[in-house]
């Protein structure tokens, strides 16, 4: 989508390959560790994916995938001090099987580090596809990048017998506006669903590397940044845990021809980062809360809670067929003014860092707007789940919006919003609208989140 930038916020893009084997460095202080001790699955450190990926309009996950993803225990849960991730065949919302997806997005992110986890994969066969892996955590992939520390049940691996012998470990990025890849795979000598085995990412300025069990089987060189354009692999990447049921990678597309036994269970003893490089960074959303009260998204109010900083880590894009006008504000000296000409779809969006806006939840979207224009429109929030929109349209719900060219206060409880993980907000206001018939002029100012 194309962009107009209002606010200078440098954002991480592009990355680049090669491959030559080196011997590994451990980095030494423990920083993080997951030991899935409690009683449940914690909310401060996963969230997940849930449904299809048709409501994020990637229908089976960008793979074919044909699993829904729940967070129901049945399909992840705490057993015994382990997290236990399990693939069903079983009939749920239209799809053949369930499973799940844990991440740690907005919870657990971090840029280079040494990352240890103990895990016992279920047995692959046809069509189960366990995944140990990282995405990062500002972009569109595959400009985020992604890591790929452990993989099973390649269709190649099928076809050669080695569905429970051989893993796989790949970098996935955007050269140049084209789609990059570089992926290596390792034959185990015995099978890999029996026992547990400790998968290793070490992660520096120059190499990713990753090994089992002290068998590094896997490089590749991010030193020269600008040339393969890696800029991706030296910005933060956070976690992710699954087990997928079919699909490109499996290359078995149908429920009948999944025949690898289920239910089938990825068991995760415990997780461990290190960091050593001085150019290493960690956010963990727990420490960072945004304090109750009122948070400025746009608004110049006293007395506020927290504020997002334009021009700092914040910045407003105009997406499409939006032309700024010159209009008096609401409060203080700036606003968003505004105007959609008839033809074309219209978009903006404010976009920052990851923020935890956990003590917001129960609160409201608060903002004031004025427009005469009847035009359907709507109003949105990004979070680890993806968007979340709540229309406008005439005749239907308005949370306080009179359309008579005056100033009014909208109120949006974020119960309204559907799929909205307040734990990781990216986006803290969308506005779009489909092509209009006539000329629309929008003003907006005084934005801000309300806790209870």
């Amino acid at each position: 989508m194309d962009c107009v930038r209002l606010f200078a916020l440098p954002l991480v893009a592009c990355l680049g390959a090669a491959a030559t084997f080196a011997p590994a460095a451990h980095a030494q202080t423990p920083v993080w560790q997951e030991n899935f001790d409690g009683p449940s699955i914690d909310g401060n450190t996963w969230t997940y994916d849930v449904g299809t990926g048709c409501q994020i309009g990637l229908c089976g996950w960008g793979n074919a995938e044909m699993q829904y993803y729940t967070s129901r225990a049945e399909n992840a849960r705490i057993e015994n001090g382990r997290l236990i991730i399990e693939a069903r065949r079983e009939n749920f919302d239209g799809s053949p099987f369930t499973s799940a997806r844990l991440k740690t997005e907005g919870r657990v992110q971090f840029k280079y580090g040494t990352l240890e986890a103990r895990i016992k994969i279920p047995e692959a066969g046809n069509g189960v596809w366990p995944a140990y892996w990282m995405l990062g955590a500002v972009g569109v992939w595959p400009a985020r990048g992604e890591i790929d520390m452990m993989e099973a049940g390649s269709a190649q691996a099928i076809a050669d017998g080695m569905a429970n012998r051989r893993i796989g470990a790949a970098v996935h990025w955007d050269y140049n506006g084209s789609y990059a890849s570089h992926a290596t795979v390792y034959n185990s000598p015995v099978a890999l669903h029996d026992d547990f085995h400790i998968y290793k990412l070490t992660w520096d300025p120059n190499f990713i590397r990753v090994s089992i069990d002290g068998q590094q089987y896997f490089e590749f060189d991010i030193s020269d940044v600008e040339g393969p354009q890696v800029h991706e692999f030296h910005a933060p990447h956070f976690l992710l845990l699954n087990i997928a049921v079919g699909g490109t990678y499996t290359g078995v597309h149908t429920p009948q021809d999944v025949t690898a036994p289920l239910p089938g269970r990825m068991e995760v003893d415990w997780i461990r980062l290190y960091q050593d490089h001085p150019d290493s960074e960690l956010y963990l959303g727990s420490n960072s809360a945004t304090p109750a009260g009122q948070f400025g998204v746009y608004t110049e109010r006293s007395g506020l809670a927290g504020a997002l900083d334009f021009g700092s880590n914040t910045d407003l894009f105009l997406w499409n067929n939006l032309t700024p006008i010159a209009a008096a504000p609401f409060e203080g000296n700036e606003l968003m003014a505004f105007r959609a000409n008839p033809g074309n779809w219209f978009g903006l969006g404010i976009i920052t860092d990851v923020r935890n806006m956990g003590a917001y939840a129960g609160g409201s979207l608060k903002f004031r707007m004025r427009t005469a224009s009847q035009a359907p429109f709507r109003v949105g929030i990004n979070t680890s789940f993806g968007d979340s929109w709540i229309p406008f349209a005439p005749g239907g719900q308005q949370y306080g919006l009179v359309r008579d060219g005056a100033w009014h206060e909208v109120s949006i409880p974020f119960s309204a919003f559907h799929d909205l993980d307040l734990h990781a907000v990216k986006q803290f206001f969308m506005l779009a609208g489909d092509a209009p018939g006539q000329p629309v002029d929008l003003f907006i100012d005084d934005v801000y989140y309300q806790s209870p």
